[in-house]
């Protein structure tokens, strides 16, 4: 297990203020698609299950039932959506019924890239402040199965949900193995090699804590997760539970991106926004170059409206930067396309839903036999 120190900062760390890490390796992607065969997971709708909320984009028109489409159309239509969000803008209003636009950059957006890694710079300066010499660093991994019993690949949205039905048991194992111990989470979804997602958690703790404290939280995750296995959460493995000192200088050690087959511009990634930065994503590039796994994986999340990220209210509170005027009565009303006003569906966030179903054909006629 790995328990070599790190810098969060210090005369040691680079100066990170002027610029941030860029992805060099684009080879693998075409115009969003790889110049290989599909692979049988792409081809595998969503999801098999009935009750599940998608975005509308995402509904298989050529059907009956309120069924998705698969992970490659999806995939498909995310692109669409990226390049009709380029010209759009926001339409907001105030109590007294007064409107103006502004930019709101959607998620997938460069420019969100910047504002996350911005936060991400916010919660190292804050952490970092709290704790001092004493900060230590967790990273734990959850993965899931992506495949049945007959190895055939799972839907994505079916593998996604398995995956996180440990989360509440995660939280509360961790509570308990930090009990009366300051702490915060930064838990990330990440994809595979294969698209498929699994979860990165960071937990950032005030004193000294050993990569052993953590192998309830794996365990809780391994006994509450069908998908779940032992052999990929083998907790000798620095890939499960890595414990870093961050409070002292960094030595040369695991990187994440090496593991990932990412290559940066930079071979040195000693701060913990830039180490965070490799799972999140935030790399300001154009989302219709990244990798096609990437791609697969932000379609993914897009479908299903959940976020890259989830902290822990006190992470949330040290992640302060651009934060909303609690004293502004502007509200956001709808966008704008080429002059046309189109307002948001205000029980949705401005997203158009629909939720899966399977034909359930009329009962036939009673047969009259008198």
């Amino acid at each position: 297990m790995n328990t070599e120190p790190t810098a969060l900062v210090g005369p040691h760390a680079p100066n990170w203020g002027e610029s941030r890490l860029s992805k060099t390796n684009r080879a693998d992607s075409l115009n969003g698609r790889s110049e290989r065969s599909i692979p049988e997971s792409r081809k595998r709708p969503l999801t098999d299950c009935d009750g599940i909320s998608l975005r509308s984009e995402v509904r298989d028109l050529s059907e009956l039932a309120d069924r998705p489409v698969s992970w490659d159309l999806a995939t498909d239509r995310w692109r669409n959506y990226i390049r009709d969000k380029e010209d759009v803008e926001a339409v907001f209003e105030n109590g007294d019924g007064e409107r103006a636009q502004g930019s709101k950059p959607h998620r997938f957006h460069p420019e969100y890239a910047d504002k996350q890694y911005a936060k991400l710079k916010d919660l190292e300066r804050g952490i970092s402040e709290a704790y001092g010499k004493r900060l230590h660093t967790a990273m734990l991994t959850f993965t899931a199965s992506s495949t049945d019993n007959s190895d055939n690949p799972l839907p994505p949205v079916d593998h996604l949900d398995g995956l996180l039905e440990s989360w509440d048991a995660i939280r509360r194992s961790l509570d308990r193995t930090l009990d009366g111990t300051r702490y915060e989470r930064l838990a990330i979804l990440e994809p595979h090699k294969s698209g498929y997602i699994h979860v990165h958690m960071a937990v950032f703790v005030d004193g000294k804590v050993t990569s052993t404290q953590f192998e309830s939280v794996i365990e809780s995750h391994v006994n509450n997760c069908d998908l779940a296995g032992w052999t990929a959460h083998d907790l000798d493995e620095d890939s499960t539970i890595s414990v870093r000192h961050a409070g002292a200088d960094r030595q040369p050690a695991y990187l994440h991106s090496l593991a990932e087959g990412i290559e940066y511009d930079s071979d040195e990634l000693g701060e913990l926004a830039i180490y965070l930065a490799e799972y999140l994503g935030t790399y300001g590039d154009d989302p219709l170059e990244a990798p096609e796994r990437l791609q697969a994986a932000n379609a993914l999340l897009w479908a299903t409206n959940r976020q890259r990220w989830r902290p822990s209210n006190g992470a949330q509170q040290y992640m302060a930067t651009d934060p909303r005027d609690p004293d502004s009565d502007w509200q956001l009303v709808g966008i704008e396309k080429d002059g046309e006003f189109i307002p948001a569906d205000p029980e949705n966030g401005g997203v158009d839903t629909f939720v899966t179903r399977s034909f359930d054909p009329p009962d036939p006629p009673p047969t009259d036999h008198g």
